[in-house]
């Protein structure tokens, strides 16, 4: 049984991408100071059209952490490098935690402003 989603996809999809890592790190950062300058312009008189910019900002800002926290992590899968059989097992089953983890958290920002989109 073939899984889609086990640490190897992971790592291969991580290695592809690894040369954004730093790029994407720094783009949420300055979304991230973007986001604290926007939010203190907001008042109780400020069009919808600057809120919903501020709140994609915001999590635009969450979405590239993630990705560049998921291209950090997979990037080198500790199982592949060791060669004791203990450890081995130990690094696999954090690599397996880290699969489904990020299983949920990689589609989560997006998902969570589609439901503020529809929601407000």
């Amino acid at each position: 049984m073939k899984l889609w989603l086990n640490p190897e996809i992971f790592n291969n999809i991580a290695i592809s991408l690894s040369e954004y890592r730093w790029k994407l790190l720094a783009w949420s950062v300055f979304s991230f100071l973007l986001f604290s300058v926007l939010q203190q312009q907001v008042t109780q008189t400020t069009p919808s059209m600057l809120i919903w910019l501020v709140i994609f900002i915001l999590f635009s800002a969450l979405q590239t952490l993630v990705f560049a926290s998921f291209i950090f992590f997979f990037q080198v899968l500790p199982s592949s490098k060791v060669q004791n059989e203990p450890w081995f097992k130990f690094y696999r089953s954090i690599e397996w935690c880290e699969t489904i983890l990020f299983g949920f958290i990689l589609p989560l920002p997006t998902l969570l402003f589609i439901y503020a989109f529809v929601m407000i």
